[in-house]
């Protein structure tokens, strides 16, 4: 069976890979998107710390087939990977970290395949990543090595919230 995930995959870290690896436990070949450095920044605001080439660089090796994503709506893109032979004989399915229940393009995806959800790497994510090593507050830096993190791996203060 082909399993569907979707991401940006900045500052690839080992929770990263862990859901990668997972991946295979639903499925043989591995299709992911990934979206590009325009769309990464009108989702999130931010600008990637990794170029496209060096993330498409660090995904490939975990995954069989890679398509970019040049949109922050994944839908159309997705629609385009997954074939009308998959859906109805009912060989794929989509797989994804849960630290985003709610992802793009889920009202489709269930409607023609199967969705799971691997549970996220504790303590490991690209934001703490960023906050760590790329906050301009040092005093941000140094709360942030030591911090708890919420479920999407964002570093929080002792009241829950979000360091920035």
């Amino acid at each position: 069976r082909k399993v569907y995930t979707i991401g940006c995959f900045d500052l690839f870290h080992r929770g990263h890979q862990n859901v990668l690896l997972s991946l295979r436990e639903f499925g043989y070949y591995i299709v992911a998107g990934i979206h590009d450095d325009e769309s990464y920044f009108k989702l999130k605001k931010k600008y990637t710390i990794d170029n496209l080439e060096t993330r498409m660089n660090n995904v490939k090796p975990f995954v069989d087939q890679l398509y970019v994503i040049p949109s922050t709506d994944p839908l159309l893109y997705i629609k385009s990977m997954v074939s009308e032979q998959d859906i109805e004989t009912g060989s794929c399915c989509y797989a994804r970290g849960d630290d985003m229940l709610n992802f793009p393009g889920r009202d489709w995806v269930e409607s023609v395949m199967p969705v799971h959800f691997v549970p996220r790497t504790e303590s490991c994510s690209s934001s703490l990543l960023r906050t760590i090593y790329h906050a301009e507050d040092e005093s941000i830096r140094a709360k942030a090595a030591f911090a708890k993190t919420r479920y999407d791996g964002k570093p929080v203060d002792e009241e829950g919230n979000v360091l920035k």
